[in-house]
This record gives structure tokens, C-alpha cells and sequence, in this order.
């Protein structure tokens, strides 16, 4: 498929200047090239025409007065770096990490497309879709299959829905398959999702943490082509055997490269052309260090042989999404998409070229790139029209409805609120040896809190206690989690109010209140998820909040994460939905909501 709209009057012109019959309208001289298909560095030039590359080689093209000739004596050539696996929402939206991501030398993305399509009509988003795709980013996307939350009331994951985003030209993959229990069970809605993405001659990405050699042969029987979830080296070696492509993530959350390479290397086998590298949607705050070029940064110091991290950037990721004649290597025909390096083990750039045009030289931006706001193409904030009420946060609930409440928890073998401890930054399970009664039961322990779970649309709340995820924390409420909903945790029940009532007003966001003021705020008030801010801005504020939460106890990786998989139920072991307490294993809800 094409990466990049060639017109015929295009293709001609690139044909003559290879002929040295049409002048080169950019012509590189004297660099040193990785040749990614050989995996070794030559001496060429490289001859543009327009957005392509015309020819590579010693040859002189043909110049005229309108070339742009560019030194590259001493310099490092690579091709543009490929993110094939990207989340772009995390409080940054696709515009924003796609213009930090350019300058750093990531030139094209896959990426999901599950809050977009959550929020938009499939006409809107099939606009939104080619606009963003304008950017000199090439960026396409994955179609999820599941909402990887419970329940789907407002019937979002609608196999018409779904197999519209499925056909779009933009779209190349569906997944990544979070719901593996349904695939299991033969829901018949993910079948005919998967089946009809390979009948679209489209990829299947899955999502499988901790799989057995039998899962993942089993997925590769449903069609799923790659994997990014190994965490050693063993998995990485068992997505190959089944054939799939495995990516070797780098995250905020799984900062796991150094371990699979380390181990990799023990096994003593050949890097695999089936090898990719992820950032994996990393925060704000890991893209502090880069994109793809921190990801082969990080490769490269953990021992992996320079021209393999390259390659895992560039062409193997553009060979599994069927693109390598377009993309990811420095070929005749290719996309001009051009990386000039001072150091071969240097992947950061001094200049940038993406679709032939000069986008930065030196830290300096060449080229004006429009600007587009997400916000011109998503109005939906999150939004409440109840009154903030007290009754929301009392602990024990009032006479009658604490009567339900013991009910409710008698039925299901519960004296109290389940309580919900944290064994990572994602990772939840059930504790059943705490029992806490009520608000002064709680205070006295340090690390707990109640965790409100409110939905204006089915007006339900989902309540819980929840352990190990900061302590002396007085109220945090959020809208940036993987559902829709508000959700307020905090050991002061005027202080969750207030922290509510912070991110009501600005339509989404994080808060923070700690004695009576407020102590941190990100207003995210499209979707709930995302600002227009730009990336520096979402950093600053992402490196304050985690810093905070480090601060109050939070001990893991990535608050930010922690936050955003609170109501995903593809992870084990517990977790919030607005229909109650759910555990993952069982798929039972183990404590129901109750109305507003």
C-alpha cells in the first residue's frame, strides 16, 4: 500500500530525475548511509525529487538553480524512524506528539484509535482521521475490536461501527485484542471482526501478557500477526515460533529493554527480522528523553548491535505492515523520509527530512508546519449535570441505603467495601484480610482510601477502597482512565468534593486538593484525555503530578498509567466499572454499584 499519495505527474518526474533528465530537488552528498537491507554502511548520495527518493549512488544528478544541496560530509545517514505501536492520548493528542516526535526523527506511526472512536461518529472521525494523516508524520491507525472496559451501554463497539473504521484506508490493523476471554468464549462479534480485518488483507495485533507457547499459538490461529507484550526473552522466542512478529517494548510502564536484550543475547540465537521496537505509548515524562531515537538509544546501550536497533526502527516495522516499498529504508522509490546523525550510536538527528522537505537542521525548525488543534475536531468534554453531592463520598452510606449496601455484601460474602490493593503501577487484586467499616476505620490506615466511581449517564456510583496507591493522599479525582466516567479516591470526603467539583469545571482532567487548595490541576477537556497544550507544556505538568504522587507514596512506575488502567478490564486482577466491582478472571461482578 502507499504510505504517501504519489501523482502520476510525481511518479514521471521521479523517473526522469532518476534519468538525470528532470533536476533533483534535493541532492545529499558525501554521506555515510545504513544500508538496512544489508544491515551495513556505505558511501552514496542521495537524489530527491519532490517527496522521493529518485536514486542513490554515486551518480551526479542533474541540479539546477532551485536544488537544494546539502553537505553531508562526516555525517551518519538513516531512514526515518517507524513508532508501529503508539497510544496517542495520554493528555497529549495525535497533533501535539506528532510535531514533538518529528523533530526527534519519528516520520511515521500506527496508532490507536480507541478514545477517537469512543467520542466521534464515523463520519467525523474518518475527517479527523485524514486530517491528522496531513502532518508530515505519516500516521496511521489500529481498529479496536473490544472497549477493553464493561459494560458498553451506549453500544460504542457495534459491528457496523467497527467494520466502517475497519475499511478505512488509513486504518491497517485491528486490535491490539484485549478482550482474549471473549475470543476464547467465540464471541461472535470478535470473530467476524477479525476475520473480516484479514479478509481487508489488514494486520492483527494482540495483547498477550504472560502467555503460554499454547495461547499464543491458539492466537495465531485467530489470524494475530505481532505481539508486543513479551517480558523475556523466552516469550520474545515463542511469538517467532508461532510466527508472529514480536515487538520488544521500552515504556513508561514496561521499561523492559535492557532485561530482553540481556536475555536475548543468553540464548545465544540471531536477531530476528520479526523484531520491532515500542515506545508503547509512553507519558510526557519518558518522551522527555525522545521517541523512536531514545527507544534505539536505549537498544543500543543495552548491547544490541547498532545496525539491528536501526533496523528494528525502520524497515521491519515497514516490512509487517506491508509498506517496506514505501517506507523505512534509503532506496530509489522510497518516501524521502531522511535522518543525518553526527554519531552512528547517536540516533537522536541533527537534521530531519520528512516527505523531502527539510524539517529541522541542528535544532533549528526549516520548515512552517500548520497547526491543528484536536479541539477543532472534538468538542465532547466531560461533563456532569448533577450538583456535586456530599452523599456521594459518605462512608458509611445513609441508614436505608447502607441497609442495601450490607445486603449487597452479604450476598456476596463481604462485611464492608471490597478492598482493592496495588501490586504495580497497573496490576490489582482483591485484599480479603482488611475490613474497613467506615471513615474512622480508614484514616487510621495510612495507605487507604475510598474510591468513587461516578457515571452521570447511568447515575451509578462504583464503590471500593483502594490500598497501595499513595499514602496521607487527602483527594485526587480524574476523568483520564480508560472509561468515561468521574472518578474520585481520597481520604477526606469535603476534599473529593472539591477535587470533583475542580475537574467538573474544566471538563475533565486530573485534580489534586490537599488542605482546602488546590495542589494540582490538568484540565484535559477533550474527552476527558486530552489538551492542546503543547508537548513541553504536558511534560512540565506530567514530570509535577508524578513528582507529587512520589511525594504522597505512589512507589511504581507511572502514575499516570496507574490512573488510566483503573477501569481497564483486560488487565487482572480487580477493577473499577460503572456496573460495579469486576473481577477480571471469573468476569463476575463481585460488588454491584448502587444509584446516585
Amino acid at each position: 500500500m502507499r504510505a504517501r499519495k504519489l501523482t502520476e505527474m510525481a511518479y514521471k518526474q521521479m523517473i526522469r530525475t532518476a534519468k538525470g533528465l528532470e533536476a533533483a530537488s534535493v541532492w545529499i552528498t558525501g554521506g555515510t548511509i545504513l544500508d538496512v537491507y544489508t544491515k551495513s554502511w556505505r558511501q552514496a548520495d542521495i537524489v530527491l525529487s519532490g517527496e522521493r527518493i529518485a536514486y542513490v549512488g554515486e551518480k551526479a544528478p542533474f541540479v539546477n538553480q532551485d536544488t537544494i544541496c546539502i553537505n553531508a560530509k562526516d555525517k551518519y545517514i538513516v531512514p526515518g524512524y517507524i513508532e508501529p505501536h503508539a497510544h496517542p492520548f495520554q493528555w497529549y493528542n495525535p497533533f501535539t506528539l506528532a510535531d514533538y516526535a518529528l523533530q526527534t526523527g519519528t516520520t511515521t506511526m500506527v496508532s490507536d484509535s480507541l478514545f477517537l472512536f469512543q467520542l466521534l461518529p464515523y463520519d467525523k472521525l474518518s475527517s479527523l482521521l485524514d486530517e491528522i494523516n496531513k502532518h508530515p508524520v505519516k500516521q496511521f491507525f489500529w481498529a479496536r475490536l473490544d472497549s477493553q472496559t464493561l459494560p458498553d451501554p451506549e453500544g460504542v463497539f457495534q459491528r457496523e461501527r467497527i467494520k466502517e473504521l475497519l475499511a478505512h484506508p488509513l486504518v491497517i490493523q485491528a486490535g491490539e485484542l484485549t478482550d482474549w476471554r471473549g475470543i476464547l468464549d467465540e464471541r461472535e462479534e470478535l470473530l467476524e471482526g477479525m476475520h473480516y480485518a484479514l479478509d481487508l488483507g489488514k494486520r492483527i495485533e494482540g495483547h498477550h501478557p504472560g502467555a503460554s507457547y499454547q495461547t499464543l499459538a491458539l492466537a495465531a490461529a485467530h489470524g494475530v500477526g505481532a505481539c508486543h507484550e513479551s517480558m523475556t526473552a523466552d516469550e520474545l522466542l515463542h511469538r517467532l515460533q508461532v510466527g508472529m512478529y514480536a515487538t520488544l517494548r521500552h515504556s513508561s510502564i514496561r521499561p523492559d529493554l535492557p532485561k530482553l536484550i540481556k536475555e536475548w543475547k543468553q540464548l545465544g540465537l540471531p536477531w530476528s527480522p520479526r523484531m520491532m521496537l515500542t515506545s508503547d505509548g509512553a507519558t510526557a515524562p519518558m518522551l522527555r528523553n525522545g521517541v523512536m531515537d531514545y527507544t534505539i538509544r536505549v537498544a543500543i546501550e543495552a548491547g544490541m548491535p547498532m545496525e539491528e536497533a536501526y533496523v528494528m526502527a525502520t524497515l521491519n516495522p515497514a516490512t509487517y505492515y506491508q509498506m517496506d516499498t514505501e517506507i523505512g529504508g534509503i532506496a530509489p522509490g522510497r518516501v524521502a523520509d531522511i535522518l543525518l546523525l553526527t554519531e552512528r550510536s547517536n540516533p537522536t538527528p541533527e537534521t530531519v527530512i520528512a516527505n523531502g522537505l527539510l524539517i529541522a537542521d541542528e535544532g533549528q525548525a526549516k520548515a512552517k508546519i500548520p497547526k491543528r488543534q484536536l479541539s477543532e475536531f472534538i468538542s465532547i468534554g466531560s461533563t456532569m449535570e448533577e450538583t456535586v453531592s456530599d452523599h456521594w463520598f459518605q462512608f458509611p452510606e445513609q441508614e436505608q441505603e447502607q441497609e442495601q449496601e450490607q445486603a449487597q455484601a452479604q450476598a456476596l460474602h463481604l462485611d464492608s467495601l471490597p478492598v482493592i490493593c496495588m501490586m504495580n503501577s497497573v496490576i490489582s487484586k482483591l485484599d480479603t484480610t482488611t475490613v474497613i467499616h467506615n471513615w474512622e476505620e480508614l484514616v487510621q490506615i495510612p495507605d487507604a482510601m475510598l474510591a468513587v466511581l461516578i457515571d452521570p449517564k447511568t447515575k451509578q456510583l462504583t464503590k471500593a477502597i483502594l490500598r497501595g496507591f499513595a499514602v496521607e493522599l487527602e483527594a485526587l479525582a480524574t476523568t483520564f482512565h480508560a472509561s468515561t466516567e468521574f472518578l474520585v479516591l481520597g481520604r477526606n470526603p469535603q476534599a473529593m468534593k472539591a477535587a470533583l467539583q475542580e475537574i467538573v469545571a474544566s471538563k475533565g482532567g486530573v485534580a489534586i486538593i490537599e488542605k482546602e487548595e488546590v495542589l494540582f490541576h490538568m484540565p484535559l477537556p477533550i474527552g476527558g484525555k486530552m489538551t492542546d497544550e503543547p508537548m513541553e507544556i504536558v511534560m512540565e505538568k506530567s514530570e509535577l503530578f508524578t513528582t507529587l504522587m512520589r511525594e504522597r507514596g505512589y512507589r511504581f512506575d507511572d502514575p499516570i498509567y496507574s490512573l488510566l488502567f483503573f477501569t481497564a478490564t483486560h488487565l487482572p486482577f480487580v477493577r473499577f466499572t460503572k456496573a460495579g466491582i469486576y473481577e477480571v478472571k471469573t468476569g463476575t461482578m463481585i460488588y454491584p454499584a448502587s444509584p446516585i
